[in-house]
């Protein structure tokens, strides 16, 4: 590279572009990172709510079986009833309220039945759902650790250019990167060509005495913008 400050001020801007692409790649793994792991959440949240309705149905199962066992006790007691009774009309009305159990009997037997029935397909499907949540768990954790990898190798060349930065800083005039310094702090391109004697950014126009000053070499800042401009020739010239 040449001694010219104007190339090591371009060699400086190149060199920080590079780093600014490099830490937007960074958030950017880090948001998929934390996209990945709230997606993993997700499926957990799932799984939980699934088991979560099996352990009502179970609950509605026993409680059906167990309306069935005291409607069962009430039928053996009625049977017991009518086996002591000698009055007929006694003898009737526990007959009619035994018919009355049977009834709820014969009832609460579809209960039952429905109330498994629906444990058994929460079951079913939670068996299934467990091998699919394993399957996309796994490629998660492999996406997560790819990516936990490749946001390390990017820090760590983040870490190496930041380290190098200072000694570029240091080749580059002082006037130059205060200025450079603040504007780089407000836009993502702070330094632009001068196109058709205009600022690269705003097309805001430029004097002919000041494009004769970037020709030889200076360093403009836009009267519009603020950003700073050079003449493309420059770089033709000391390249």
């Amino acid at each position: 590279m040449s001694d010219h400050p104007f190339l090591r001020f371009i060699d400086l801007v190149n060199f920080d572009q590079k780093l600014h692409s490099l830490e937007n790649e960074k958030k950017a793994i880090s948001i998929q990172i934390d996209a990945l792991k709230e997606q993993a959440k997700e499926y957990a949240r799932d799984f939980d709510e699934m088991n979560q309705r099996i352990f009502q149905f179970k609950k509605k199962v026993d409680e059906q079986e167990l309306e069935m066992k005291s409607l069962d006790h009430k039928e053996k007691e009625k049977k017991q009833q009518l086996d002591r009774l000698s009055d007929y009309k006694e003898y009737q009305a526990i007959k009619a309220e035994m018919e009355t159990v049977q009834h709820m009997q014969m009832e609460q037997e579809q209960h039952v039945l429905d109330a498994w029935n629906q444990l058994e397909n929460a079951q079913n499907s939670l068996q299934k759902k467990t091998k699919e949540h394993d399957a996309q768990l796994q490629q998660l954790h492999e996406k997560v650790q790819g990516l936990e990898a490749k946001f390390v190798q990017v820090s760590d060349e983040i870490a190496t250019l930041v380290a190098e930065r200072t000694k570029k800083e240091a080749d580059v005039p002082a006037e130059w990167l205060e200025k450079y310094t603040m504007m780089r702090a407000r836009v993502p391109d702070p330094v632009v060509e001068i196109f058709h004697q205009s600022c690269g950014a705003c097309s805001q126009m430029i004097t002919q005495q000041e494009m004769i000053r970037a020709r030889r070499g200076a360093l403009l800042q836009c009267q519009n913008c603020f950003r700073l401009l050079y003449a493309p020739e420059i770089m033709e010239k000391h390249s």
